[in-house]
């Protein structure tokens, strides 16, 4: 796992600016760091990269690689883990090798093949590959989007890297923040892509190719391949074996994060590792139970659960702004996500046991339907029918306790006519009218999203109506987008490879094809992978809530106090309406409401403009 920068432009190179922008994301990459500069034509390009020694830990593995005597050239970040049996494939006919990487595999995959290589790749990934006799520059990304590349374009040419302070030493980036992202941020929580919060710095799509044509001076982004072409008659079971078979080859110290829940679970039982990495933050009832049932588990699978303990010891409103900072600064994008803060923490713990590579369950919520909201969906209609009641009961708080943070959204859905608002609504946290007081013009910034949002799913989803469908391919591109992104910087920040099984082409792309009435078999959210795990388990230990990876916002947020929270959030006037924050704080702190979260993301897009030191 590394990290990469470039640029291809016509006015001079900038040499200079590409090496700061190697420091910049020097954590990505601390083993090594290269350069490469050439002139094509009119273009000037420099490849930079910086290298996290994974798979061929000798000197040979480093780049920028060069295949065909020097005429390809590429920096690449991320694990091909199919690169053996394609090397395998390759030598059958006559390529010669010289180093043992999946870098070279993909070089001479190129070589042979040209772009049409790019689909039979199998990994997370994003590289750019400088082909100096067609003098062509192509940056391509995973199919799934677990690897970022962030571009930026100007009239003089294109500027990447794999995260956005990577950009900001070139002399031709000017960074501003873009006020349609921030009209998004508060209504989902997140960006989709290919979104950043900044005008012009845009993401690769996930499964798709940049093709710039030097001679042509023409840009043209296109899929090099469908999720569809993955499938496989295999039974799902033996794709998750075989994912994790190949995400488990390293030549440096492998683990396993562990939550107790089914994704980790299956990972757990089907990896050699005989250690679970599980985080604990301060102790409370329902993360105690997690604990125990984890350690059940465990002791089931033989397996030695390690707790990191991420609880804090300093309580102060330093601290906690201080933790709140790291999140804006590192994050980079849009993201109102806290787990970034715990996900670094445990990553650094594993870094700190001796681990490099740690495997996640992350992406079986999103591929086989797991979150509870899809069975809010397989009742749209009953739902539409029952906002009155619901609104009424919301009113007179007659709901469990438990939903005090939920039931808000799904009252705010039940009452939205068109679909994808709704949709907005139950992710986000803010309702249409208090999004109509922080923005004086929320119905044009509305319907600019909601043109956006409509073209997602595009071609992908075969019958709109079914909005289980419609809504995973959503997510893709947005909820579980964001997931990946904390994990990936989070992670990277730490110098971990975090590699995510369930996230392979042939298992996704299984669950993104599989009909809604067998992820929800028998009102059961993420059936299949359910089925799997209770061949492994006992029943008892498989059918029990889990809370997930939440940390405690909710003592955040009391520790910070209103009169602190109302001091930090004065400072967002110039780009929203702060004019309701007050009467927010003093109901929350009151006991009338709970605004947790809706406080958590006012106060992380504050911090954010003042840690990004971006122009308003």
């Amino acid at each position: 796992m590394c990290g990469i920068s470039f640029y291809c432009i016509q006015n001079k190179h900038q040499q200079s600016a590409l090496e700061e922008s190697l420091l910049n994301i020097q954590h990505r990459g601390p083993d090594a760091s290269g350069t490469f500069f050439t002139t094509l034509g009119d273009y000037h390009v420099g490849l930079g990269h910086n290298r996290l020694s994974i798979i061929d830990l000798s000197p040979a593995g480093t780049q920028p690689m060069h295949a065909l005597e020097g005429k390809l050239s590429i920096s690449y970040n991320g694990e091909i883990y199919n690169f053996k049996q394609l090397r395998r494939d390759l030598e059958k006919q006559g390529v010669c090798f010289q180093t043992n990487t999946d870098t070279e595999v993909i070089l001479q995959m190129y070589a042979c093949h040209g772009t049409a290589a790019f689909s039979q790749l199998r990994g997370m990934y994003a590289f750019v590959l400088l082909d100096m006799r067609t003098q062509q520059l192509f940056v391509v990304r995973d199919m799934v989007g677990i690897k970022p590349i962030y571009l930026y374009e100007t009239e003089q040419g294109l500027f990447g890297s794999s995260e956005i302070k990577g950009l900001k030493p070139f002399s031709d980036i000017d960074l501003k923040i873009d006020r349609s992202d921030i009209f998004e941020f508060f209504t989902h929580g997140f960006l989709y892509e290919p979104n950043t919060g900044y005008q012009g710095v845009k993401k690769l799509m996930p499964g798709h190719m940049l093709t710039f044509d030097l001679r042509k001076k023409q840009q043209s982004i296109s899929p090099y391949a469908a999720l569809d072409h993955y499938q496989n008659p295999k039974p799902l079971e033996t794709k998750i074996q075989e994912a994790v078979k190949r995400q488990t080859v390293s030549d440096v110290p492998l683990g396993t994060f562990f939550s107790g829940g089914v994704d980790s679970s299956l990972l757990a039982e089907a990896t050699s590792d005989p250690e679970l990495f599980f985080a604990r933050y301060e102790s409370d009832p329902v993360s105690d139970i997690d604990l125990q049932y984890s350690q059940k588990i465990a002791t089931h699978l033989g397996k030695q659960l390690k707790v990191a303990d991420l609880s804090s010891e300093d309580k102060s409103r330093e601290a906690l702004l201080a933790s709140v900072d790291f999140v804006t600064l590192y994050s980079e994008e849009l993201i109102s996500d806290y787990t970034f803060w715990s996900t670094y923490q445990l990553s650094k713990a594993a870094r700190d046991s001796g681990y490099r590579v740690m495997l996640s369950g992350m992406g079986g919520d999103e591929a086989f339907a797991g979150y509870p909201r899809y069975l809010v969906l397989k009742y749209h209609g009953v739902l539409r029918k029952l906002r009155f009641i619901l609104k009424f009961l919301l009113k007179n708080k007659l709901f469990p306790r438990s939903l005090d943070k939920k039931f808000e959204r799904l009252v705010s859905y039940s009452y939205e006519k068109n679909w994808y608002l709704a949709y907005s609504r139950m992710l986000g946290y803010f309702s249409r009218q208090e999004l109509d007081h922080l923005f004086h013009d929320a119905e044009e910034l509305e319907e600019v999203m909601c043109h956006k949002l409509k073209q997602i799913p595009g071609s992908a989803v075969k019958n709109t109506k079914d909005k289980i469908k419609v809504a995973q391919w959503m997510d893709a591109k947005g909820f579980l987008s964001h997931n990946l992104l904390v994990s990936d910087k989070a992670s990277m920040l730490a110098s971990i490879e975090l590699r995510v099984p369930l996230l392979d082409e042939a298992v996704i792309a299984d669950g993104y094809q599989m009909p809604s009435r067998q992820l929800l078999k028998g009102n059961q959210p993420k059936h299949p992978l359910k089925s799997l795990l209770r061949r492994i388990l006992p029943k008892e230990l498989v059918e029990r809530p889990k809370t997930g990876f939440n940390p405690p916002l909710d003592g955040l947020i009391h520790r910070l106090g209103s009169e602190e929270l109302k001091k930090q959030l004065k400072h967002t006037h110039q780009l929203i309406d702060t004019s309701i924050v007050e009467s927010m704080i003093d109901d929350h702190f009151s006991g009338k409401s709970n605004h947790t979260y809706k406080l958590w993301q006012l106060l992380y897009f504050c911090r954010w403009v003042k840690m990004q030191e971006i122009a308003v």
